[in-house]
């Protein structure tokens, strides 16, 4: 498993060329190669909706479209926009519905996953950083698992998992009598002792993480001590950007 990396303070290895909405119209690497946002949206495909439209005569319809908004080339993960468009009535307002999704792959099986992930976040680094395409997908998994900087650095993820070491056994955590407790649904998590704190966090005394629809490798964490697991939160979506893949 790679450890993830803050966006602050890192090099710049692409950098963005934004339009008025904030979405990427294209990216230029670090070596100079430029991709046209279209190119690096249809990698992702398989994970995303088809777009679409159908209007009659008099406007009444729907659409479908999808917009970049951060990418990663390193972790060849995107932050992409679902924007569905539609309207009712011929002298109606027209109404627009936007979800914000992280694209990617699985490393284990190459099976394509999306999950939704706050427009907050995603406008923030926006706002913060623009010219960095990194930075919206930093800000998009920092607001998933609810670290920092710093513990996005050091944790290790397994999909929607995140091993984090921690400094000790949190104050006043319940311990959790079992060697093997279940997060996520899918992640059996396996350890010499478990506690959870006050936010229902689990923690765990040197994990070793299986997933169990062998979806991911088996994950370790860094060491002999405690370590929080990080289950990776979803945002609200609309009708086209419910989560996808694990």
């Amino acid at each position: 498993m790679k450890h993830s990396v803050p966006d602050e303070g890192i090099a710049i290895i692409a950098t963005a060329q934004r339009g008025y909405y904030g979405e990427i119209s294209r990216i230029e690497l670090a070596g100079g190669t430029i991709l046209s946002a279209a190119e690096i949206v249809r990698k992702f495909s398989a994970a995303l909706p088809d777009t679409f439209a159908s209007f009659d005569r008099k406007m009444r319809g729907d659409s479908l479209n999808l917009d970049l908004y951060g990418y990663d080339p390193e972790q060849d993960v995107a932050v992409i926009q679902i924007r569905h468009f539609f309207k009712r009535y011929a002298k109606g307002f027209a109404n627009v519905h936007k979800d914000y999704v992280l694209a990617g792959r699985n490393e284990e099986t190459g099976q394509f996953f999306r999950h939704p992930v706050s427009a907050h976040a995603v406008h923030a680094a926006i706002r913060k950083d623009g010219v960095n395409p990194v930075a919206v997908i930093r800000a998009a998994q920092r607001w998933m698992w609810d670290v920092t900087d710093k513990q996005l650095a050091t944790g290790i993820r397994q999909g929607d998992i995140l091993i984090v070491p921690a400094k000790g056994r949190p104050a006043n955590g319940e311990t959790i009598e079992a060697d093997i407790v279940l997060v996520g649904g899918t992640h059996e998590v396996h350890a010499s002792a478990f506690c959870r704190d006050k936010k229902g966090v689990v923690y765990a005394h040197g994990p070793t993480v299986r997933h169990t629809k062998a979806q991911h490798l088996t994950t370790y964490g860094d060491g002999d001590f405690w370590h929080s697991i990080r289950v990776g939160r979803e945002a609200a979506t609309w009708e086209w950007g419910k989560r996808l893949g694990d």
